[in-house]
């Protein structure tokens, strides 16, 4: 296993404590409190210490550069869309005509985490897609 095959598996596994963190918080302290489970998210930042001697090739470079297009394409895709589901709800089926402030963290944070975590699975998904190509 290579360092961004460790860096995908470290940010996978961050991704689920945080998802699970947040479901545990909300039931008890409610939504406010529960938004700062994502900080968990914050140990992503030390993930370019994970296997930094080791050296990339030219495949690795290609499977991070897509990882990271399609990560942070579906970041923005969750994006346009929880923007869209606000709209709808809160404006036309509520026909309020304020959003409270609190609906922005669900929107970034939350978006945020598709981010790293499809670049993580696009991560592993080519390494895996590049394994069974060798052993053909």
């Amino acid at each position: 296993m290579n360092a961004e095959q460790k860096r995908a598996w470290f940010t996978v596994i961050s991704c689920i404590v945080c998802a699970v963190f947040f479901a545990a918080l909300v039931p008890f302290f409610g939504v406010k409190v529960g938004w700062s489970a994502f900080g968990v998210l914050g140990a992503n930042g030390f993930t370019n210490f994970i296997g930094r001697r080791e050296k990339a090739d030219e495949r690795d470079a290609s499977i991070a550069r897509r990882a990271t297009a399609l990560g942070f394409g579906a970041s923005y895709l969750f994006f346009v869309l929880a923007l869209f589901g606000v709209w709808l709800v809160v404006f036309v089926l509520q026909g309020e005509s304020h959003l409270s402030v609190d609906v922005l963290p669900m929107i970034v944070f939350p978006g945020f985490m598709v981010a790293i975590l499809i670049r993580a699975v696009a991560v592993l998904v080519g390494y895996a897609r590049h394994a069974e190509a060798d052993d053909v």
